[in-house]
């Protein structure tokens, strides 16, 4: 059964996360508006818990509880079991399964968040972002990414800047100018392109939907196929490196046994090899979950499309808006000769979809009906 009360609360965790405000800031955001925590909510309700009930401060958050919260996904509906465990019924210790060790039953009660909004959430707790020196984030901080080295893109700014002036840069030039070039853009140019091409996909969704869900669903499958196929070899590699260390080793071991290697010598080449094996082994168990969930996972075309339904007239820009509908976006380095630059947005939902061409096409195409 959904309590409403604390369903309300959830939801506007939620909500804030959107907006662009990390853990920390929303757990001082809910002190400053009087909202109890989870223990005291219950205390108050009569419900015994294992958390100790705050005496001073009933509205005290932590942004640990917060990110908790943020990652749970029993408010989409669904049940998680063996999320933790004990060695044995004599060791009281309660240690933390991986979630590859978890038993998911979906859709096993009504849900309190949007799938759409959760998977929002989580693409942007992979990214931390960072305030500026001034305290608040950048409406674009930690979706902006370099182009060349994937890093991410800082706003810069200062008390004498006026708005025009502040800009994003590469985060890897900005500590090292020899490992990449500035990529900078201004704030408001950014803002004024993202926009005009959310304006744009907006409109091309409203004015043909079945065309977009075609196109979408064409395009989603083959980029899907090209990321599964990088995922598939790099996993290869790292598989076929951890039989070759294998097989490294007990030559090693051989070579001592007989003489031909110290047992120093054979002591370090062997920790090294070791070493490397274990990292492999932590990245082989990740990459395997990667291509598992690659495989599973569908872009959600009536999301994007339930998305734009909500802004028929986007007059202007905010975090929320913005995290609704991008997952990333990628500047290239300006064009000496031209003067231009690619910015490569990739959506939530559907990733790339060029929606200016498009549209381009669809009027064609009207015109050679008419």
């Amino acid at each position: 059964m959904v309590d409403e009360e604390a369903a309300a609360v959830v939801q506007k965790i939620f909500a804030l996360c959107i907006e662009g405000k990390g853990p920390a800031q929303i757990a001082t955001w809910l002190r400053k508006n009087q909202i109890l925590s989870p223990a005291a909510y219950w205390a108050s309700k009569g419900i015994a818990t294992p958390v100790k009930t705050p005496r001073k401060d009933k509205c005290k958050w932590s942004p640990e509880t917060v990110s908790a919260i943020l990652e749970r996904l029993e408010y989409f509906g669904h049940t998680v079991n063996f999320k933790t465990y004990q060695k044995s019924f004599k060791d009281r210790v309660t240690l933390h399964n991986d979630p590859s060790q978890w038993a998911v039953f979906q859709n096993t009660h009504e849900a309190i968040i949007e799938e759409s909004v959760f998977e929002i959430v989580q693409n942007l707790r992979k990214s931390r972002r960072r305030p500026t020196r001034m305290g608040d984030m950048g409406l674009f901080s930690g979706i902006l990414f370099c182009e060349d080295c994937g890093e991410k893109m800082y706003l810069c700014r200062a008390n004498h800047f006026k708005p025009e002036q502040e800009y994003y840069i590469c985060s890897t030039y900005r500590k090292d100018r020899d490992q990449c070039t500035t990529h900078t853009i201004r704030n408001m140019i950014l803002q004024e392109i993202v926009l005009r091409n959310l304006r744009e996909a907006i409109a091309y969704v409203s004015k043909h939907e079945s065309d977009f869900v075609r196109e979408a669903a064409e395009m989603s499958a083959k980029e899907q196929d090209r990321e599964l196929a990088g995922e598939r070899e790099a996993l290869a590699k790292a598989e076929k490196r951890f039989a070759e260390l294998d097989t490294i080793i007990k030559r090693l071991y051989e070579d001592n046994v007989t003489g031909k290697l110290t047992d120093e010598r054979f002591i370090k080449l062997s920790r090294d090899y070791e070493n490397e094996q274990d990292g492999l082994k932590s990245s082989i168990e990740t990459m395997k979950q990667d291509v598992k969930q690659r495989e599973k996972k569908k872009h959600s075309v009536k999301s994007f499309i339930a998305a734009a339904k909500k802004y028929t007239d986007l007059k202007s820009l905010d975090g929320a808006v913005i995290r609704e509908f991008i997952d990333r976006i990628e500047i290239s380095a300006m064009n000496r000769k031209s003067k231009e630059r690619r910015i490569n947005i990739v959506y939530n939902f559907i990733g790339a979809f060029d929606f200016e061409t498009a549209a381009g096409k669809a009027h064609d195409g009207q015109r050679k009906t008419a």
